[in-house]
């Protein structure tokens, strides 16, 4: 059964939500060591809030969608894990993307 969930089209974009959530962590723990602002419990933080937080209810979700096959929960899933990608997405690229220091270019942040 749980090869089966997995092989699914919810299971997948469950384990392409894990893969983004390990390289958000991975580019952002590099993003933090570049620019010297790593904290450990930067990790326990990451745990808590994307995984623990966003991550598991919602493939929670994507499973009982599964298991029921009720569309709504269906939908619900499919919308929460695709806002869950753009969010993820959008921090990676953050991560990679160089910071323009140039002060006639430089977008302020403050």
């Amino acid at each position: 059964m749980l090869v089966d969930f997995l092989a699914s089209p919810a299971g997948l974009a469950l384990k392409a939500a894990l893969v983004a959530a390990f390289l958000d962590f991975a580019f952002g723990t590099y993003a933090a060591l570049r620019d010297g602002v790593f904290a450990l419990d930067s990790v326990a933080a990451f745990v808590r809030k994307h995984l623990l937080g966003r991550v598991l209810p919602v493939g929670t979700l994507a499973i009982a969608g599964y298991l029921t096959g009720d569309l709504a929960m269906n939908a619900a899933a499919a919308a929460a894990l695709t806002a869950y990608a753009v969010e993820t997405m959008a921090s990676i690229y953050g991560s990679i993307a160089v910071k323009d220091t140039n002060p006639e270019t430089a977008i302020p942040t403050d």
